[in-house]
């Protein structure tokens, strides 16, 4: 089980994303898009997260974004 924290505009349209499994905590920096509805860029890759969690870690932040009305853009790469 995974548990998110988005700390918003921490430079302009930059976020602050903390994903935590209960063990281990990463933070990258995702991004608001210029869209219509609320959208976040997220680059997986920027938290170090383990391969083997990347999947899981997706779906899961998909879906609690989700119910807080934001769409979520997986980019690939870095993004910073």
């Amino acid at each position: 089980m995974y548990t998110f924290h988005l700390q918003k505009n921490v430079h302009m349209y930059n976020h602050l994303l903390t994903i935590s499994d209960g063990k281990s905590t990463y933070q990258a920096i995702v991004e608001s898009a210029p869209t219509r509805e609320p959208t976040i860029l997220v680059w997986l890759a920027d938290f170090g997260l383990p391969p083997e969690e990347q999947d899981a870690v997706q779906a899961a932040l998909e879906r609690w974004l989700a119910a807080q009305g934001v769409r979520c853009e997986f980019r690939p790469g870095r993004g910073r």
